[in-house]
């Protein structure tokens, strides 16, 4: 008997040790689980910040205003530059663009870019003021006043720059000047790399699907930076 109650008592003995041991096991797997978490919500979070290009939280409104480069002469559908940042930045981007409207006729539907209550504004134009031989000084006051009524409303502007010809640019001094007047994102000359390149171009004048990506990727930054400072206000 006194043998029996010793095997019985080492049999339990055994048993403790094991269920200890098997808790200890599931306890440190745990702590694995939680940890590879950690690290993985860590790199995750780490990545998006290093992207700069979503909005988190994003505006309620962002609107592409101008003339063809922004309606998308020269695009094949869904590849119009307004797409191809609404794809970037992983928000919607409302396209008001219209083929050929000079500054004076795209401050004519300014009401309505207001009337959707956006809270960014990106403003392509000065191409057709060009072509049509608008006085640059002309093209500067109508930008500036787009500006102007933009900011009074409180809208974040970003500025794209066009050429004013080829060669000599006089159009890029005058971008510079509006973005530092008026404390506006400015990404000079959106078509620099593009124009003249056959291969991104659909004519002599407007990008292709390849070309408008490039100018989207160009222009997708100031746009996010747009979006962070409404988040910060």
């Amino acid at each position: 008997m006194a043998l029996l109650r010793c095997l019985a008592t080492r049999q339990r003995s055994c048993c403790k040790q094991s269920m200890s041991g098997n808790a200890s096991r599931v306890f440190v797997t745990f702590l694995i689980v939680v940890a590879l978490f950690l690290v993985g919500y860590y790199f995750y979070q780490k990545s998006n910040s290093m992207t700069g290009m979503a909005c988190a939280n994003p505006p309620r409104n962002i609107i592409a205003f101008g003339d063809s480069l922004v309606s998308g002469y020269g695009a094949t559908r869904g590849k119009d530059l307004p797409s191809l940042l609404s794809t970037r930045l992983g928000v919607p981007v409302l396209n008001m663009g219209r083929s050929g409207d000079t500054t004076a006729e795209a401050q004519g539907r300014l009401s309505r870019v207001l009337s959707e209550h956006p809270d960014v504004v990106l403003i392509v134009l000065g191409g057709n003021d060009v072509l049509q031989g608008v006085p640059m000084e002309t093209t500067k006051s109508n930008l500036a006043s787009m500006i102007e009524t933009l900011q009074r409303d409180n809208i974040e502007v970003v500025l794209a720059g066009v050429m004013g010809g080829l060669g000599n640019d006089p159009f890029y001094a005058m971008f510079q000047d509006l973005s530092k007047s008026y404390g506006v994102a400015l990404v000079p000359n959106i078509l620099n790399g593009v124009f003249g390149h056959q291969d991104l171009m659909s004519d002599q004048i407007h990008p292709n699907d390849a070309g408008y990506a490039k100018v989207a990727d160009k222009i997708t930054p100031a746009i996010a930076a747009a979006c962070d400072r409404i988040l910060r206000q």
